[in-house]
């Protein structure tokens, strides 16, 4: 027996909203992506919501803003799917990779503060599995030393932590619409944020 890695199940409304997408010639960008943006935004409470082809890309264009050069460090979790540092070796920076929480399969707190060097530019929180890691104490220890904290946020759009929305604790959250998310638009993703320089 094969388990398969998604099976979104559509009922007889989504499948009227997706031919009505494909009738009115809009099968990129266009309103309905723009209503899309709205909702994320007001529902998370960022400044800024923007889509994109995906949430690799949300996580290329979030490392983009830091202008990473290389030498430059970015703290990851050991246990996360390619992607994560994928953008960082794509913007010409090196992932360092920090063990986990046993307890959560998160990122480890202790470890990210003890592999922070001179280089570290960012750490990437990502919230596994619908489980928001530590954002936090994360957020604290980003703060205090100075690097940016980015989320990837690719499994929690609806995730709350201390009751503030994942995706918000960063200087960007990235999101991901896979069919295997709770939300899918069968592929995509969504970059949020408050900083107007950013959004740019």
């Amino acid at each position: 027996m094969q388990i398969p890695l998604s099976q979104p199940l559509f009922d007889e409304d989504e499948q009227r909203e997706v031919a009505a997408v494909l009738k009115s010639g809009w099968v990129m960008q266009g309103p309905k992506v723009a209503e899309l943006e709205t909702a994320v935004r007001e529902f998370v409470g960022t400044r800024w919501a923007v889509a994109v082809s995906s949430c690799s890309t949300a996580l290329h264009l979030a490392l983009r803003t830091l202008d990473l050069k290389a030498g430059d460090q970015v703290i990851v979790p050991s246990l996360t799917w390619i992607a994560t540092a994928a953008a960082i070796e794509q913007c010409g920076a090196t992932p360092v990779f920090a063990d986990i929480d046993r307890q959560t399969f998160n990122i480890s707190v202790e470890r990210v503060e003890s592999l922070i060097t001179r280089h570290t530019r960012a750490v990437i929180a990502v919230n596994l599995f619908g489980l928001a890691a530590e954002l936090p104490r994360l957020l604290e220890i980003c703060e205090r030393r100075g690097i940016a904290l980015i989320e990837d946020a690719a499994c929690s759009l609806g995730a709350t932590v201390q009751g503030r929305p994942s995706g918000t604790f960063g200087r960007v959250g990235c999101f991901s619409f896979h069919p295997r998310k709770s939300i899918t638009t069968g592929e995509g993703g969504m970059i949020v944020g408050n900083d107007p320089n950013d959004e740019r």
